[in-house]
């Protein structure tokens, strides 16, 4: 899942090669006001793209539930949170998005 936080990091911070991929990709991955939506055969599609080390979609489902991929996020300002339910983790479309900045002055 290292992959996958990298290419969150990468969308959180806006780089442009990524935005780029993402733009040009057919599939429930995209972007919205500036947050990634996606759908989970999309995400696996998508790094499966990019990566040298393909992975089947059992494999991806699997690592992914079991990882801490939301924790690791949130040290960086992100988390992943359900955009659409449909009641069904396969058909759900989920969000990327930023973690609102608090003002530690307070």
């Amino acid at each position: 899942m290292h992959n996958l936080l990298n290419f969150f990091l990468s969308v959180l911070a806006k780089e442009s090669v990524v935005v780029s991929r993402i733009e040009v990709f057919q599939g429930e991955l995209y972007l919205e006001g500036g947050n990634l939506i996606f759908s989970l055969a999309a995400l696996h599609e998508f790094v499966n793209q990019s990566s040298e080390e393909k992975i089947d979609y059992a494999d991806f489902q699997r690592q992914l539930y079991q990882s801490t991929l939301n924790q690791d996020l949130k040290a960086h300002g992100g988390q992943v949170v359900v955009h659409h339910s449909t009641g069904k983790v396969e058909t759900n479309l989920y969000r990327l998005e930023r973690l609102p900045t608090v003002d530690k002055s307070l």
